[in-house]
């Protein structure tokens, strides 16, 4: 129990552990026990002052209380933010408890190769040094899942929870945050990368489930996902880079999302999240296409997300992803499009259709103009956003999006009018009280038909009007969605007038971004 210093207690479970010393050996991590299990607890002040703590420990029903001992909490540094909440300014985004702004630009970092937690070191030592500052972990069993060792005890598995430790660490250094997935949907699923067989909830290896649908309903499978949830909220909940907890990844692939009890599962374990956790940390789930409205308009889910893959459809990014993730907007709430790629069946087929990672690039900046709370998260991170070095990608949106307090602009999304003679151009814009952004695409430069190059002649003489700005002078910087370097040779300055603004673009290959800022910008 922690006191504040105005009186309120706030309760942390606290949980079992043990610690290793890890080596990398052929390539692969090696793990040695450090101590035997002991107990800890994790929890993070949200206010200066003299705060008093203690442990409360209850064995067979038995509780005894450790004497108040006091802390005292010093002012967060400055670059000490909080914990991010959905802003009260604008819910469509995030802030943090002081109010400094967050937009998330990353990608999905599931689970580790054979390096184990050394793996996260390379990536994500590569993704900060592009500006990158989200990721997304999941807990399989072959990674960071702590149950696949036995229902309800956890002691098989603390190894793998020490890596998932030390990877968050990694990430609170590099200025990262995770979106943690406790629930993927293999060992639950029939269909799709099935592990039903070997699922410890199965009755078939001594557990309470006949189906994998009853883990919606039967009342023990209930407990121990909530004894899970205990454990998961007492070791990871008390970190300030916990971006969400997310409950599962795809649960359209185990059963319907609109069947009732799939629904009333998750407000139960919502609910319980929160019983659980004293830093409220945002609460979401996930489906694979649009298949998630009745669970997007539950009150317990505060975030929604999408995912979307283009094999077989082979769809311009730019022009479908910001209409398909309006199928999980939802008013006054934020969302995601937390998956993508122009192929879900594998790395190989993605690189052998998007083999210029056009449709890839395209994903990022679709995400941003769709008035969403991050760029799109591309998935392949280890097999070929890695190998393919394409992480300058992530630094050109960074750049572009640096410093906007999107959770304040109050932004409009728009399809500005774009004209070349000769070319098929489409324009998105995001219009705000401050900042203006706007992503203006040559839309043959696509990457189907499969194993395309893209249209690689230059866009000469494009010109883009915006409407419903105020008037006034603007300041214009084009950018390079490559390089994230402002367009050299052009004017830095524009005069909108009677609410509209014309501008002519510079020459450009595939896409070309759009900055515009009034005197009142930051």
């Amino acid at each position: 129990e922690f006191m504040d210093p105005d009186g309120a207690v706030h309760t942390m479970p606290g949980y079992i552990t043990r610690d290793y010393d890890r080596s990398l050996v052929g390539g692969f991590e090696k793990l040695a026990v450090r101590n035997g299990l002991h107990w800890k607890v994790r929890f993070t002040p949200d206010r200066p002052g003299t705060w008093h703590w203690r442990w409360i420990a209850t064995l067979n029903g038995d509780a005894a209380a450790t004497p108040w001992r006091e802390l005292e909490v010093d002012p967060p540094s400055p670059d000490r933010h909080g914990f991010l909440r959905v802003s009260d300014d604008d819910p469509r985004y995030l802030e943090f408890d002081d109010d400094s702004p967050y937009f998330a630009v990353g990608e999905n970092l599931s689970w580790y190769d054979g390096r184990g937690t050394f793996a996260y070191d390379d990536w994500l030592a590569k993704l900060a040094d592009r500006g990158v500052n989200y990721v997304r972990l999941w807990m399989p069993s072959w990674a960071f899942g702590i149950e696949w060792g036995g229902l309800g005890d956890y002691r098989n598995r603390l190894d793998r929870a020490w890596q998932l430790d030390r990877v968050l660490e990694a990430a609170e250094a590099h200025g990262i945050y995770v979106m943690l997935c406790i629930q993927n949907h293999g060992p639950f699923s029939l269909g799709t990368n099935s592990q039903w067989a070997d699922n410890p909830y199965n009755a078939a290896n001594g557990g309470p489930l006949a189906a994998p649908t009853e883990f919606f309903t039967n009342p023990e499978a209930r407990a121990l996902f909530k004894r899970r949830l205990r454990y998961v909220v007492a070791r990871w909940g008390g970190s300030t880079h916990l971006l969400a907890w997310e409950l599962w990844n795809e649960v359209n692939l185990v059963a319907n999302t609109a069947d009732p009890d799939v629904l009333a599962w998750h407000t139960e374990m919502a609910d319980e999240l929160r019983r659980l956790d004293p830093h409220d940390h945002p609460i979401t789930t996930s489906t694979s296409a649009s298949q998630g409205e009745q669970l997007w308009q539950l009150p317990a889910i505060e975030i929604t997300q999408t995912h979307a893959y283009a094999w077989p459809f082979f769809y311009d990014f730019g022009e479908f992803l910001p209409l398909l993730m309006q199928s999980a907007r939802v008013p006054g709430k934020p969302t995601l499009l937390s998956e993508y790629g122009t192929d879900f069946r594998g790395p190989a087929e993605t690189l052998a259709g998007d083999p210029e990672s056009i449709g890839f690039h395209d994903g990022l900046w679709a995400g941003v103009m769709a008035g969403a709370f991050g760029t799109g998260m591309t998935w392949w991170w280890d097999n070929v956003v890695d190998p393919e070095d394409l992480y300058s990608h992530f630094g050109a949106v960074s750049a572009f999006v640096e410093g906007v307090a999107f959770h304040r602009e109050g932004f409009v999304r728009a399809t500005p009018v774009a004209e070349a003679a000769g070319r098929n151009l489409l324009a998105h814009a995001l219009l705000g009280t401050t900042v203006h952004l706007v992503w203006l695409k040559n839309t043959d430069h696509q990457w189907f038909p499969e194993g395309g190059s893209g249209d690689p002649v230059p866009v000469e003489g494009a010109r883009i009007t915006l409407e419903g700005i105020a008037d006034g002078e603007w300041s214009v910087r084009w950018i390079d969605t490559l390089t994230g370097e402002d367009v050299a040779g052009q004017v830095d300055r524009a005069a909108a007038a009677n609410g509209a603004l014309e501008l002519a673009a510079p020459a450009f290959v595939g896409d070309l971004a759009l900055r515009l800022g009034s005197r009142a910008e930051p």
